[in-house]
């Protein structure tokens, strides 16, 4: 028992330095990343809240089903790669065929979240919301579908495990792409209305062109029944963030910095839950892991819970940072909250990603293709509860 109690430690150390060598640095950067998407929703918050309300209930749906969907992407083709089934080149034309696959399934998803929160009477400008969610998802698709394939691939191609990077960049780059966007097109229909409609059917057209190149058939959407079937599920489950975002929106307005770091609280905390469903995942494929208590499995979550008060500490200054250069305002002392609290959170989210993953696999259900969605969407229910609950303990609502 010794040798083998000296054999984890020694794992575990290992684990921690590739934590702070690796993984460290693809969550920073993916803080960053949301962070900035956060400075445009926390400027721009009060405008969104008032004139598109019905972006706010779709809001977090959107940003979650980025993540579930490319972030799975992003699990598969590590699978493939390791297993040789996919060439580690993004002239592969399984590449161009996952991405046009991606975008499918996003829009259905899409529409039945609007149609979700135009039926719950949130009806204010919702034909403009509409096309912003729809032309927003077609082309950050695109871009992110490219984005997570290079990660992906580079990752591999450089000896690092794709799945210790891949998701964390993957959801930040999501994050990255879609306040902005949404942003953006409110003020382009501001400006000009003739102008975003016209840009809207010039990006659908983009789209049947790309489609049609890629030479999707329904066999390969059928291949990915099990998915999309998942990810419209868990899009409708995140209605329920959504409308705990715009019941609360006032407190969260009121705190300021909330607004600021909201989209970068969620997606953090998807990126742990994220790369410990996709480490498990490979793991479960390779048979490394013997059973559920595997002493080397919780060695990944204990190694990389020790990462979560760098990012919490810097999630706070450098949103802070920013919400002071925009607004002007400071950051309250009763943020405290915020960084007592963060990291366990992110260690209760590695846990439910690892129970979930197990699990999965015990049941002949592929970690790549629903635990990864399922904890993503999961995550942010979670961060948007947590969001809410630290909006109130700050402003003591």
């Amino acid at each position: 028992m010794p040798v083998i109690d000296r054999e984890i430690l020694a794992e575990l150390k290992e684990k921690t330095k590739d934590s702070y060598r690796v993984t460290l640095p693809s969550l920073f950067t993916s803080q960053v990343f949301g962070l900035f998407g956060g400075t445009f929703l926390g400027k721009y918050f009060d405008l969104i809240r008032k004139q598109f309300p019905g972006l706010l209930v779709v809001l977090p749906g959107i940003m979650g089903l980025r993540g579930n969907v490319f972030g799975s992407m992003a699990s598969r083709f590590s699978t493939m790669l390791y297993l040789g089934d996919l060439e580690p080149s993004l002239r592969d034309k399984k590449v161009l065929k996952e991405i046009v696959l991606r975008m499918l399934i996003s829009l259905i998803p899409i529409f039945l979240l609007w149609a979700i929160g135009v039926a719950t009477g949130i009806k204010k400008n919702a034909f403009d919301v509409l096309l912003i969610v729809v032309t927003s998802t077609i082309l950050v698709s695109f871009i992110l579908g490219y984005f997570t394939s290079f990660v992906t691939i580079f990752a591999f191609k450089r000896g690092t495990d794709p799945d210790s990077v891949a998701a964390p960049l993957v959801a930040s780059m999501g994050d990255f792409l879609t306040v902005p966007s949404l942003v953006l097109f409110i003020l382009l229909i501001e400006r000009s209305p003739e102008g975003f409609r016209l840009f809207n059917y010039a990006t659908i057209a983009l789209f049947l062109i790309v489609a049609a190149v890629s030479r999707v058939r329904k066999a390969d959407f059928m291949e990915l029944k099990q998915v999309f079937i998942t990810i419209t599920g868990l899009a409708l489950l995140s209605t329920i963030s959504g409308s705990l975002l715009a019941k609360f929106s006032g407190e969260i307005q009121a705190s300021v910095i909330l607004s600021f770091i909201y989209p970068s609280l969620l997606s953090s905390f998807g990126n742990y839950g994220s790369i410990i469903a996709a480490k498990t995942s490979t793991k479960l494929h390779l048979g490394e892991i013997e059973s559920f208590l595997c002493p080397k499995a919780f060695t990944d979550i204990v190694a990389l819970f020790t990462t979560a008060p760098v990012i919490g500490t810097t999630k706070i200054l450098i949103g802070g940072a920013l919400m002071m250069l925009t607004t002007g305002t400071s950051i309250p002392g009763s943020v405290y909250w915020i960084l007592i609290t963060y990291p366990f959170m992110a260690l209760f989210i590695m846990l439910y990603a690892y129970t979930l993953s197990y699990f999965l696999f015990q049941k002949n259900i592929d970690p790549d293709h629903v635990a990864i969605p399922l904890i993503s969407n999961n995550s942010d229910i979670f961060g948007t509860l947590y969001v809410v609950l630290m909006a109130k303990l700050m402003v003591g609502g």
